[in-house]
Parts: C-alpha cells; sequence; structure tokens
C-alpha cells in the first residue's frame, strides 16, 4: 500500500470545502493478510483467488473494515489531528486488491462546539478508478480552532456581555469574617466580637474570584503563548458594612471586553461589575473589577499545532 500524499492541516473551515484525498493507494495480498491478523477476520475470499471466484467475485476483497479504518484516519489527519465524535461506514460495492483506491471527503456542517473548538460533520467516501464510490461515509469531528487573533466575538456572547452573567445569594456568618480577616491580615479575631466586615470583604463575595462563576475558561486553553496576567483594577461603591448575619445577593454582568497592546503582548481585559444587594433587597455595594490576560500572538503553544 502506498500514498504518495502528505496530510495538511487546512487554514480554515467552511462548508463546502473538499479534503485533499489520498490515493490512489493499491491494497496488496500482504495488506489483507495483515490486516486478517490484527483484526481476526481470515475469511477465505480476502486472500484467496479460488475463495473468491465461488463467490463470485473476480478476485480477493478488500475487508471492508479496513477501507473504513483508513477513511477514519483519513478525517482525522485532514481536519488536523481532530478527535473524531462519531463515524459510520456504508459499503456500496466490493473493492478487488491491486485496484487503485481514492480517499477523500467534503465539509458539510461547522458549529461552534460547546467545548471549545469547532464540531465539524464531512462526508467521506472510497473512490474506484472509474469515478464510482464502493464505500460511503460520514463523521462528525472535534477540531482545534485556527486562531490568528484573540477570538473577542466568541468572548463577548460566552460572557454576555451587558447581560446578566449569573446570580448568587451567600450568608454572611461572624466565622467568615473572622477567618478573611485571618487570611488577610494574620491577625487573630475573636468572631464574638465580629460584626461589621472590613471594606476588602466584598472580593470574598465574587462569584469569579469564589470559582462559581466561570464563562471564559477556554481563554487558557488558547493556541497563543501567554505572557502574564491578573488583577487590572478593583473599584467599590459602598452604601453599607457587610455584617455577620447579613445574607447577601450577588448580581454579575460583565461590561467590557477588549484588546490593547502591551510591551509584553497583547493584554485582553474582562472587565465586570457586581451589584450586592441584601436580604430585604437593599443596596449594600456595588464593584467593578478588570482583569487582564497577556499573550503573544506570534508565538503559539503545543495546544494550537
Amino acid at each position: 500500500m502506498s500514498d504518495a500524499t502528505t496530510a495538511q492541516t487546512p487554514p480554515a473551515l467552511r462548508v463546502g470545502d473538499a479534503l485533499p484525498a489520498w490515493g490512489p493507494i493499491t491494497v496488496s495480498y500482504e495488506d489483507s493478510v495483515r490486516w486478517a491478523a490484527a483484526s481476526g477476520d481470515f475469511t477465505a475470499f480476502h486472500f484467496d483467488p479460488q475463495a473468491a471466484a465461488d463467490r463470485g467475485f473476480d478476485g480477493p476483497v478488500v475487508h471492508g473494515p479496513w477501507k473504513a479504518a483508513v477513511l477514519r484516519g483519513f478525517a482525522r489527519h485532514r481536519l488536523g489531528d481532530a478527535e473524531l465524535r462519531s463515524f459510520s461506514a456504508q459499503y456500496l460495492q466490493p473493492d478487488l486488491l491491486g485496484e487503485p483506491l481514492t480517499f477523500g471527503g467534503e465539509v458539510t456542517s461547522v458549529d461552534r462546539a460547546g467545548d471549545g473548538g469547532l464540531e465539524v460533520t464531512c462526508d467521506l467516501w472510497v473512490a474506484r478508478e472509474d469515478g464510482s464510490r464502493s464505500v460511503r461515509a460520514q463523521c462528525v469531528a472535534l477540531v482545534p480552532e485556527q486562531l490568528d487573533e484573540l477570538p473577542l466575538e466568541r468572548l463577548r456572547a460566552a460572557v454576555r456581555l451587558g447581560e446578566v452573567a449569573g446570580v448568587f445569594t451567600y450568608p454572611v456568618s461572624a466565622d467568615d469574617i473572622a477567618r478573611f480577616v485571618h487570611a488577610v491580615t494574620g491577625e487573630r479575631v475573636d468572631r464574638d466580637s465580629v460584626d461589621a466586615a472590613p471594606a476588602t470583604f466584598y472580593a470574598a463575595l465574587d462569584p469569579v474570584e469564589r470559582r462559581d462563576l466561570d464563562l471564559d475558561g477556554f481563554l487558557q486553553d488558547l493556541p497563543f503563548r501567554k505572557t502574564g496576567g491578573g488583577n487590572a483594577f478593583n473599584e467599590v461603591t459602598y452604601v453599607r458594612p457587610i455584617r455577620a448575619g447579613d445574607v447577601i445577593t450577588v448580581t454579575t454582568r460583565y461590561t467590557e471586553v477588549y484588546e490593547k497592546k502591551g510591551s509584553r503582548g497583547t493584554l485582553l481585559f474582562r472587565v465586570r461589575e457586581n451589584e450586592l444587594t441584601d436580604a430585604a433587597g437593599e443596596l449594600v455595594c456595588t464593584t467593578r473589577c478588570g482583569h487582564v490576560l497577556s499573550f503573544d500572538i506570534d508565538s503559539r503553544t503545543e495546544v494550537g499545532r
């Protein structure tokens, strides 16, 4: 069996794109015996001319599952080492050992995958020398997204820019406040003496910092080298202190997503606002938080290769 072509990853995938073909490939007697040994299918008409003739064939017949396996490998490599989520094949007519076969396909749909990347559906086939198709197949694959810039529109949609991103309710106890003070200052506070929380306690009720809200986690898997990151700013407008016994509801909205050029690369900013209200629905405070990640857009990581 020989294949003179080299697999290539298309820079972008669109409906109607043809996957560069493999072939022509010819399957030899040796290939057939090796597949039989690997699969356990020693049906004689796959390598014995007389057994094939007795079944009405003009020669030994290529194993159908072998053709399906090659199609799976073809799709995975032509789509850039994609993860195949489903594959089905229909055998239309037999192929004989020594006949040249070409493996091809076409993209029929491209959708955004919920776990990142693209969900790509392809029609696949095995074509004979006369152009007729002996196998028809379909696959659905998860393909790493090919990016040349930060996906700002995807990020804006993910964080529901301008809309309520999440609502969370947190009871505040004296123990919570005492533990916070100890963690921040090292000072041990008698819980019986705790009343109002320090001004910085709002951070302990931030759903993003608490990992209760994570809408942009896919940024960690972008195919660019990260060069830094952290809090860009924190702003608080107080109405009253948070006190032990409060039940605080936090409503979070992302208000800005933008990028800037910096000394360490491209800076990606996400700005969110939290509105904190008590059990009576009265405003306690509002916060505005900015977080930045820095990427070297010209340097791809292993994720993007």
